[in-house]
C-alpha cells in the first residue's frame, strides 16, 4: 500500500483526503502522525506559483527539521482559492488565495451589495491544488527534474441568490456552513456545495478533482496498484460473537468476561465510532456535538462506518477468537458479516436482555461520565437507540438472546455454557502482570497498554492519567532496559488519535488525560499474553 503524508494542520481537509481514498490501496497520514514538529508555513502571497513554491519549501524544511525527510517518502500539500467574477479582473483572484482569511469577516449582505455594484455577475471558480513531492529515488526513474508537480482540479458555479440555513454536515464536516462552500452553488447543482448531500457533492468536488489526477498520477507510474486480493482463511470450530443491548444490558460485562476467561480479543463498537468522530471533529470539549447525536446521523448517512474500522483492525490479527460489543443498527451486523465471512471467519449474534427498570438502575450506579440521572433523559437514550435499529437487531431471526434480568452471575452462567469446550485462559491478568517485569524491550506502544492495564478497574469512574503519569506508571510496572521517557509517551498520543484510549479533555489549557476505552483493555491483555508467551524469556 502507498503512503502519503499530508502536510496539513486542518483535521477537516485530512478527513476529507482520507475519504476521497477510502477505495484505493492508499493510506495517507497526517503530518503530525509521523512528526512532533508543526506543520509547513504557509505566506499570504498573491501568486499562485510562488505560495506553493514557498509552502513547499517550508515543508520540506519541516520534514527534515522531523527526520522523516527521505528519497523514498512522497507528501502533498493542498491549497484552495476562490475568484469571484464580478470582482477579480484578469490578474487577481478575489479573494483567490486569501479565502479562508477572507471569510472570517466577509458577511453574506456585503457579498451581494459588492457584486451588485460591481454589475452583477454571480459566476464564481474554487480550486484545489495538489502539490506533490518527488522523493530523489523516483525523480531519475520517471524522468522528472522538478521537486514537485501540481495537480490542480475546478469547480465552475455561482454565488447563492441567498443565504441558506443550514448545519454542517457531522459525518462529512468539508461540507460545511462556514467556508465558501455555504455561499458555492455547482454548475448543475440543486444547492449550495455544503448542503448538498454526499452521493451528489462529490460531483461537484472540487478537491476531488485534484486528488483524482494525483492518484491517476500513482495509477500510471505503477504505485497505486489494485487492491490484492482478499485473503480467505478457514476457522470452522471458532465461534465468535457480536454482543448487542440497549445500554447497561450488559454488553461490556459479557464481553470482559469471554475476554478474560477465555482469551477472546474484545472490540467495543462505540470505541471505533468515538475514533471516527475524532478524526473527523478532533477531541469532544463541554459543549460540543453528543457522540450519540454523531452516531445517528452517521448511520444514516454510512452505516459502516464503525464496522470499517473494525474490520481492518481485526484483519491484523485474523486468527483471535473475537466478541464485538456495541453495534446499534442492522446494517451494521450485516456488513459485518459480510465482511469477516470473506476473511472465513463466522459470527454468532446475540441480544442481551434487560428490562429499562434494571438497566436504569445500573447506570445510576455506574456514574460512568457523561451518562444520565433522570429516567427521562434514559428513556430519550432508549428511542435514540431505536431509531439507529437496535430493534432490528434483536427482532432479526438469526439472533439469539441471553436474559441479565436479574444476577450478573446467571449471564456468566449463560456464556459458560456456550464456551464450555473452550480451555478456560492459563493464567490471570494481575499474574501476568507481576510476571511481565522480567520481560525487556517492550515497544512503546505495548507499554502504554500494559501500563494503563495495571490501572484497569471495572468502575467506570477510574481513574484518568496525563502522559507524564503513564511514563512514570510504565517505568514502575515494567523490566528497567523497557523504561520510557515522558516525551516520546507525550509524542506518541499527540501524534494521532487511538481506538485503545478514552481522552478527558476540557475547555483551555489543561492537559489531556487517558485511560484504556474497552477496546483498548483487550488489545492490553492480549498484548500482555504475546509478551508472557514468548518461548525464551529474556
Amino acid at each position: 500500500m502507498l503512503t502519503i503524508t499530508f502536510f496539513t494542520s486542518n483535521a477537516t481537509k485530512l478527513a476529507h483526503a482520507r475519504y476521497l481514498a477510502e477505495k484505493l490501496p492508499v493510506k495517507i497520514n497526517g503530518f503530525r502522525e509521523r512528526t512532533y514538529h508543526a506543520s509547513y508555513n504557509e505566506p499570504r502571497l498573491d501568486s499562485r506559483d510562488e505560495l506553493l513554491r514557498q509552502s513547499y519549501e517550508s515543508a520540506v524544511t519541516q520534514s527534515k527539521k522531523a527526520h522523516i525527510f527521505s528519497g523514498q517518502h512522497f507528501f502533498i500539500l493542498e491549497d484552495t482559492s476562490v475568484r469571484i467574477e464580478a470582482l477579480s479582473s484578469a490578474n487577481s483572484d478575489v479573494p483567490g488565495l486569501d479565502v479562508k482569511y477572507w471569510m472570517k469577516d466577509a458577511t453574506f449582505p456585503a457579498l451581494q451589495a459588492s457584486i451588485a455594484a460591481a454589475g452583477g455577475d454571480r459566476r464564481a471558480v474554487v480550486r484545489s491544488d495538489i502539490v506533490l513531492h518527488i522523493p530523489q529515488a523516483y525523480k531519475g526513474r520517471w524522468g522528472i527534474e522538478t521537486d514537485y508537480l501540481v495537480f490542480t482540479g475546478e469547480e465552475s458555479g455561482f454565488i447563492v441568490d441567498h443565504e441558506q440555513k443550514f448545519e454542517t454536515n457531522v459525518v462529512y464536516p468539508w461540507l460545511d456552513n462556514k467556508t465558501f462552500n455555504k455561499w458555492f452553488r455547482p454548475s448543475g447543482a440543486t444547492s449550495a456545495l455544503g448542503n448538498l448531500p454526499v452521493a451528489e457533492a462529490e460531483k461537484f468536488d472540487f478537491r476531488k478533482k485534484s486528488f483524482d489526477k494525483l492518484f491517476a498520477f500513482f495509477k500510471e507510474k505503477g504505485l497505486l496498484l489494485d487492491e490484492d486480493r482478499q485473503e480467505s482463511f478457514s476457522f470452522p470450530d471458532q465461534v465468535n460473537y457480536i454482543i448487542c443491548g440497549f445500554t447497561c444490558a450488559g454488553k461490556t460485562t459479557a464481553s470482559l468476561h469471554l475476554a478474560n476467561e477465555y482469551d477472546y480479543l474484545h472490540v467495543e463498537a462505540s470505541d471505533f465510532m468515538q475514533h471516527s468522530f475524532r478524526l473527523r471533529h478532533g477531541v469532544r470539549t463541554q459543549g460540543a456535538l453528543p457522540i450519540g447525536d454523531f452516531a445517528e446521523q452517521a448511520l444514516r448517512e454510512k452505516p459502516e462506518i464503525a464496522a470499517e474500522g473494525i474490520a481492518a483492525y481485526l484483519k491484523s490479527d485474523i486468527g483471535a477468537r473475537v466478541v464485538i460489543s456495541g453495534y446499534r443498527s442492522l446494517a451494521e451486523v450485516d456488513w459485518t458479516l459480510a465482511r469477516m465471512g470473506e476473511m472465513g471467519k463466522r459470527f454468532r449474534v446475540v441480544f442481551i436482555e434487560a428490562s429499562q427498570e434494571e438497566r436504569f438502575e445500573r447506570m445510576k450506579e455506574r456514574s460512568r461520565p457523561g451518562d444520565v440521572q433522570d429516567l427521562s433523559r434514559f428513556q430519550s437514550r432508549d428511542e435514540q437507540q431505536r431509531r439507529m435499529g437496535l430493534d432490528d437487531i434483536r427482532n432479526d431471526f438469526r439472533t439469539i438472546r441471553w436474559n441479565n434480568m436479574s444476577a450478573v452471575r446467571e449471564l456468566l452462567a449463560i456464556i459458560d455454557a456456550e464456551v464450555v469446550k473452550l480451555p478456560r485462559a492459563s493464567s490471570s491478568v494481575e499474574e501476568m502482570l507481576r510476571r511481565v517485569r522480567t520481560f525487556s524491550r517492550i515497544k512503546l506502544e505495548d507499554a502504554i497498554l500494559v501500563a494503563l492495564l495495571s490501572k484497569w478497574s471495572n468502575d467506570e469512574t477510574r481513574e484518568y492519567f496525563t502522559t507524564s503519569e503513564i511514563a512514570k506508571i510504565i517505568n514502575q510496572v515494567v523490566n528497567p532496559s523497557s523504561r520510557k521517557h515522558k516525551d516520546n509517551v507525550s509524542r506518541y498520543f499527540n501524534q494521532n488519535y487511538y481506538v485503545y484510549y478514552e481522552i478527558s479533555s476540557s475547555e483551555g489549557k489543561v492537559a489531556r488525560k487517558y485511560r484504556l476505552s474497552n477496546t483498548g483493555y483487550g488489545r492490553a491483555v492480549q498484548t500482555l499474553r504475546n509478551i508472557i508467551g514468548r518461548k525464551v524469556e529474556e
